[in-house]
């Protein structure tokens, strides 16, 4: 009997060799900004609620509209189609909000990575330095002071290193709520996100597109015409002096309100179109400087294979290419986001790869 117990054991713990390494290999999964942007809306409450209610609005207006030769009249039709309108807008835009906080978690996340690579390159050169700098005091050609200067260099640089891995723990954690991950496998690889950092679209092809996708225009203008509608039915029944003037106050705030919508839709696309020129024209200086460092540092790898370069020079060298790269990681990433925004803004979908 105890030789079968112990077979058994022998047995499960084999079984728990081989698939602890599968478990373990599982937990370490890649993941694209498409895959994220599909589970966040899979595990979004507020967007399930959203088309649900949207859903019911459509179901509602097929209804009502198919006994409206019998019941129905104009008023009431269009009262029905407003709340369409205004269903699938509230599902939009809460669709959208959800979705480009997603999308800016997941770019905040891989900019963190940049600077993370950055910093530990910085650390190790501040080491580099701090150890080189103690043999100096040592042999009596350095000072005190200046060995105190660098330590303090060599601990700020750890201090930073461990403050930006905790934050970029934070952003996983947060990215991995947000799209519904499991809590036993946060561990996951982020991928690059491949989109075209450029704009195609002129500022007047923006403002047309932003105006014939906007579902607020749409609900203000049918704002007008219910309020049309009922300023001619008091008109022509037994209204009191007194309402119709009410009703043709009502009329004027609904035509005030849609100019008002309007206008400020124009004035957004307008300052979102500048924004978005001002960004691309910081990416095209980031990519000339990034090519410049580039550059540099090839010139320092030729010189220090023939031994032109003392490994402290090359690890200053490798650091500040890391820092150039992660400034260009940050002007990419605040172009790409704010390049979503105007989507949505003009009633397009992310353009993600």
């Amino acid at each position: 009997m105890r030789k079968k117990v112990r077979l058994a054991i022998f047995c499960w713990v084999l079984v728990g060799l081989t698939i602890a390494p599968g478990l373990s290999a599982a937990k370490e999964q890649e993941i694209s900004l498409v895959q994220a942007l599909t589970l966040g809306m899979d595990a979004n409450y507020a967007i399930k609620k959203a088309k649900l209610t949207w859903d019911n609005a459509s179901l509602n207006y097929e209804k009502n509209k198919a006994a409206q030769p019998l019941t129905g009249s104009r008023s009431s039709e269009l009262q029905l189609e407003l709340n369409l309108w205004q269903a699938e807008e509230n599902y939009r835009r809460t669709k959208d909000q959800a979705l480009l906080a997603i999308a800016r978690q997941y770019l905040e996340a891989l900019k963190t990575e940049q600077e993370r690579l950055w910093r530990s390159k910085q650390l190790e050169w501040e080491e580099m330095t701090l150890r080189l700098l103690e043999q100096q005091v040592a042999k009596g050609y350095e000072t005190r002071l200046a060995l105190i200067r660098q330590e303090n260099k060599y601990h700020n640089a750890r201090q930073e290193l461990k403050t930006l891995e905790d934050n970029y723990d934070q952003l996983v954690r947060e990215l991995a709520v947000a799209i519904g991950w499991p809590t036993e496998a946060t561990h996951f690889r982020l991928m690059p996100v491949n989109t075209a950092l450029t704009w195609e679209l002129s500022e007047a092809d923006c403002q047309n597109l932003a105006r014939a996708n906007s579902l607020s225009l749409r609900s203000a203008s049918l704002e007008v015409e219910l309020a049309q509608l009922a300023l001619e039915r008091a008109r022509i029944g037994s209204a009191l002096p007194v309402e119709i003037m009410e009703m043709e106050n009502n009329l004027a705030l609904a035509n005030l309100r849609r100019d008002e919508a309007a206008r400020e839709l124009e004035n957004t696309v307008r300052q979102q179109y500048r924004v978005l020129t001002q960004l691309a024209e910081n990416l095209a200086l980031n990519e000339i400087h990034i090519a410049t460092v580039r550059e540099n540092f090839s010139k320092v790898q030729q010189q220090r294979q023939v031994g032109l370069v003392k490994e402290v020079d090359y690890l200053a060298a490798e650091a500040e290419l890391l820092q150039a790269e992660y400034q260009m990681s940050s002007a990419v990433t605040n172009y790409r986001i704010k390049k979503w925004e105007f989507q949505q803004l003009l009633g397009l979908d992310l353009e993600v790869e």
